[in-house]
């Protein structure tokens, strides 16, 4: 395959850039030139050497000798269906591509597509639009030279013109003029204080900040978003001029720079500053933002990158709730993993009802994350959930969720967790959940397991006496937390244990009481 799939992709983004700019922007217009400029650069690399470049157009996207083009790409995507609806099944680009017919191709899409029909066709109108770069619905090369000649030829005869009126005279534009620069106005809209100039500020910033999506303006697009979510956001401001920021704000935060900000976001050669301004800019923006990050979070492959959006996820707080436990029905274990850990995060405590059936989830790390998740977000919910799984077969599953509960604090946890202390374990197989129970218990704090610990902690044996001396120690430290004077007579007996370590622990203990009733 002798063409690029990447550029292919960068070419046509480019080009679904240049007919917004077409159709949104009056002839003349200095930002129609600039952006024409930078799709003739964008095809450029694709017709080196006196290739053509020939597309196949389907309804869900550009298709090149059988291979999709980039079919996530929702840009693409939309491009393609658009030129679809005006009976476009195939497009030619040749080598010599111009300015001109790219912006008269813009401006013949423009049409409705039923007056397209009736005037013959977007391949006539086209035609008559005298643009001989850009061809559709004809892929035979020779055809399209020959038809070329013909136009050619035509027009140095000076053929009768377009004349439908349609496209306001579609003679060739003049393209010159000099675009002001952005970063200009963005220092005359910090200090205007008139609502007027204001909003003709923001109207003259808006085509200048699109040329921006590009890696080597991204910085001024990014400062330019920065202000726009200040004025949006500055309550000391007026509401006409708030109001204009934020419409000014939504026009230029479309899907495909809401895209060029995430991939920028995952660049790991950007400044600190950069990421701090691209999560702020997203976050404000976390409507728009959401979707677009989780879908990339949920393809990408690269961990530094799913931490970045990870991050970028958990900062858009409780709206991102919704569309997480979606994710949590995927069937990619990977990806509710990821959505469990950002509910953890955000910890909203209405998310806990959403990874409770996670915690019998068939794969073990995704049984993980959920733990872990209803550990950040806390509260009586959380720790009923983990209640149900403290006696799991799984002691990995059982362990994790015993120590949660001790994070937690809720003392509705105090008796199952008495119970698995108390509970008769004579060979001492369920050493590691009884020391996790007595831990758990010590860090709850409740005077309820005070009798209890106090038992585990006078009780010796002779048969794994090492084991039991484990139980003692864990003990001693939980009473100490727990911090009730009167067990300070007991800690102070078992000072002397003839157990180094339960000594040791209730030395600790006891400074720690103490300390805590002074």
């Amino acid at each position: 395959m002798s063409h690029s799939l990447p550029q292919i992709e960068t070419a046509l983004q480019q080009l679904t850039k240049l007919i917004k700019a077409v159709q949104y922007y009056p002839t003349g217009h200095p930002a129609v030139a600039a952006t024409a400029s930078e799709t003739r650069t964008a095809f450029a690399p694709l017709l080196e050497a006196g290739r053509h470049l020939s597309l196949e157009i389907h309804k869900d996207g550009f298709f090149l000798d059988e291979t999709h083009i980039a079919p996530k790409n929702p840009i693409l995507g939309k491009l393609a269906s658009y030129l679809f609806s005006r009976l476009a099944q195939s497009l030619t680009v040749l080598p010599d591509l111009s300015v001109q017919d790219l912006v008269s191709f813009g401006r013949v899409l423009g049409i409705d597509p039923r007056q397209m029909r009736q005037k013959g066709g977007l391949k006539e109108l086209l035609l008559k639009a005298r643009v001989t770069t850009i061809w559709v619905n004809e892929t035979d090369l020779g055809q399209i030279l020959a038809r070329r000649e013909e136009i050619e030829t035509a027009r140095d005869e000076h053929e009768e013109d377009f004349g439908t009126g349609d496209l306001d005279s579609i003679e060739p534009l003049e393209l010159v003029g000099s675009v002001r620069d952005l970063k200009q106005i963005l220092a005359e809209l910090r200090k205007e204080q008139d609502e007027q100039r204001f909003r003709a500020l923001l109207e003259e910033l808006l085509p200048l900040a699109r040329l921006c999506l590009n890696p080597n303006e991204r910085q001024r697009l990014l400062e330019t978003l920065v202000l726009l979510c200040r004025f949006s956001g500055d309550r000391s401001a007026g509401l006409p001029k708030r109001e204009a920021a934020h419409t000014a704000l939504q026009q230029l935060a479309d899907e495909e720079t809401i895209l060029f900000l995430i991939n920028y976001l995952c660049d790991r050669d950007i400044l600190d500053q950069e990421r701090k301004h691209l999560f702020q800019v997203l976050t404000f923006l976390r409507r728009r933002s959401i979707a677009p990050l989780m879908n990339s979070l949920a393809e990408e492959k690269v961990a530094t990158r799913r931490k970045i959006l990870s991050t970028a996820l958990a900062r858009q707080g409780a709206e991102a709730v919704p569309l997480l436990a979606a994710y949590l029905q995927d069937e990619r274990w990977y990806v509710v993993r990821n959505a469990a850990n950002i509910l953890g995060e955000i910890r909203d405590p209405s998310a806990a009802r959403h990874l409770h059936p996670l915690l019998h989830h068939e794969d073990i790390r995704v049984c993980r994350e959920a733990i872990r998740a209803l550990t950040r977000i806390g509260g009586p919910n959380a720790a009923h959930f983990l209640l149900e799984i403290v006696n799991d077969q799984d002691e990995e599953i059982s362990r994790q969720a015993i120590l949660s509960l001790g994070v937690i604090g809720d003392e509705a946890a105090v008796p199952e967790l008495l119970r698995i202390v108390r509970r008769g374990d004579f060979f001492c197989k369920q050493l590691e959940r009884k020391k996790d129970a007595i831990r758990a218990l010590g860090e709850i704090g409740s005077s309820d397991a005070l009798p209890a610990l106090r038992t585990v902690l006078k009780t010796k044996r002779l048969f794994k006496r090492h084991e039991q001396n484990e139980l003692r120690a864990a003990a001693a430290q939980a009473l100490g937390e727990i911090g009730d004077p009167d067990t300070a007579p007991l800690l102070e007996k078992m000072t002397r244990d003839r157990s180094p370590e339960v000594a040791r622990q209730a030395s600790l203990a006891l400074k720690y009481l103490n300390r805590s009733h002074e």
